[in-house]
């Protein structure tokens, strides 16, 4: 029962940090999860390897089928010229001798028995009796189907991450673009002013300098927000397949107030334990598993075969379907590789070195996964705690503008003090705004690597 407690106080906390964006905004939430839908529904190239799996699965049918009997229908018509063999060449002499002895014509002296004869229709089963390869070649399309299956959800992930982070970096880029869209008029408005006192010998130059520099840094600021923000909107619509320029929704009053949690130990042993169940583990364990009966292949051409051939027909000079003219056929047929230059040896030493590659690969990528996970998860918590900070610098310069506003009004401080003061409530307020964003893309990256995003509720099995 403690251990029970131990693993859901776990599970309570990571969810806590992978998943903090979604308890604070509802709507914004939402939202982003309409987007989600239509990117995994429109996305060119998901839906490719969608195509790819419903492929796989087809491959799987069709290989299943070899176990059935193929059952064909042949006809054939022939025409004889040249110097063709005439069984009647050598019946009708040996019949006119028996006429002769038996003083009657019993016997018929004109056969035209020419080879092949002229009409055949056959109908011919072929059933496999015992052929290893159609079992491991039907084992091989069913871990290929699977693998395919769990790479599509894979590649879903991977495609949820690229339109959250795109539409993160789309909403950051606008608030910080209405940051800058209300900062630029007072700082225009200090550039006049500094301008003015300088021309009345109020203030020396270099008050003037420093309001043009002040402006033209938040100019540059502001045009490369501008650019940020077009990148990102384009390339989020490309995601969904829409026209690069199309609008996106964003909730303008959103809140992305991310929890404080306990960030343990027991938290990111949990999260690696979650990463252990992605989906790239499942596509290359099913590609180990068929490359296993990859080498059961070659290793059963050493066996013998045996199969069943069932033929029935009718055959003549004319197409005459009746009981005079039909036959049947029942084959059992055998098949055996003695030698083959020791070729299939070769092969199957190839399978067995493709299969210790595909298990070192394994070995590899779980160990790069549980690296992701941890730097992610330390980087969700720098994150995190950055928000604390960058809020508190932004309250404290608000509140320091605030006092030296007033006493800037009242001539007790000088212009230098105000527009120090106000570049720094400035800066904390950009700060404050990519310091939360960056937590939630760190949040996103780590729902990622981990694989704990409820796919089954976006994705139609």
């Amino acid at each position: 029962m403690n251990r029970i407690r131990h693993r859901n106080k776990n599970l309570i906390s990571f969810i806590a940090i992978v998943s903090a964006t979604l308890f604070a905004n509802h709507l914004f939430a939402q939202k982003l999860e309409d987007y989600l839908k239509e990117g995994l529904s429109q996305n060119l190239s998901f839906r490719q390897q969608q195509l790819l799996a419903e492929k796989s699965s087809f491959a799987s049918k069709e290989a299943g089928g070899a176990f059935l009997p193929s059952i064909s229908l042949n006809a054939r018509a022939t025409e004889l010229y040249g110097n063709v063999i005439n069984l009647g060449a050598f019946i009708n002499p040996a019949y006119a001798a028996l006429n002769q002895v038996t003083s009657s014509n019993a016997f018929p002296t004109d056969l035209d028995i020419r080879l092949p004869l002229q009409r055949e229709t056959t109908v011919q089963i072929r059933q496999p009796i015992f052929q290893p390869k159609v079992l491991f070649n039907y084992q091989i399309k069913e871990r290929l189907r699977e693998s395919a299956e769990a790479d599509t959800e894979a590649k879903a992930r991977d495609l949820i991450l690229s339109i959250k982070i795109a539409y993160y970096s789309y909403a950051k880029s606008n608030q910080l673009i209405n940051l800058y869209q209300k900062t630029l008029p007072l700082l225009e408005e200090n550039l006049r002013v500094s301008q003015s006192l300088v021309k009345n010998e109020k203030v020396t130059a270099d008050a003037e300098y420093r309001a043009l520099a002040e402006l033209a840094d938040f100019r540059q600021k502001k045009a490369e927000a501008e650019r940020l923000n077009t990148s990102a909107k384009e390339y989020f619509n490309f995601l969904l397949n829409r026209e690069l320029h199309a609008t996106i929704l964003i909730n303008s009053d959103e809140s992305l107030e991310l929890q404080e949690v306990d960030t343990a130990f027991a938290a990111l042993d949990y999260a690696i334990q979650l990463s252990s169940k992605r989906e790239e583990f499942t596509v290359i364990s099913k590609g180990i598993q068929a490359s296993e009966k990859v080498e059961s292949i070659y290793r059963s051409d050493f066996l013998p075969t045996l199969s069943l051939g069932i033929d029935y027909g009718f055959q003549g000079n004319r197409y005459d379907f009746n009981f005079n003219q039909d036959f049947a056929t029942i084959s059992l047929v055998m098949q055996w590789n003695i030698f083959n230059g020791f070729q299939d040896q070769a092969k199957t030493e190839q399978a067995v070195i493709e299969t210790n590659r595909l298990r070192l690969k394994e070995a590899e990528l779980k160990r790069q996964i549980e690296l992701q996970v941890r730097t992610l998860f330390e980087e969700v918590q720098l994150a995190q705690s950055l928000i604390s900070v960058s809020d508190a610098r932004k309250k404290a310069s608000d509140a320091s503008f605030q006092i030296l506003a007033k006493k800037y009004a009242q001539g007790q401080a000088s212009l230098v003090e105000y527009l120090d003061s106000q570049t720094s409530m400035t800066n904390a307020a950009i700060n404050a705004i990519i310091t939360r964003y960056d937590a939630v893309i760190k949040d996103a990256e780590l729902e990622r690597a981990t694989a704990s995003f409820p796919l089954t509720l976006f994705l139609k099995k």
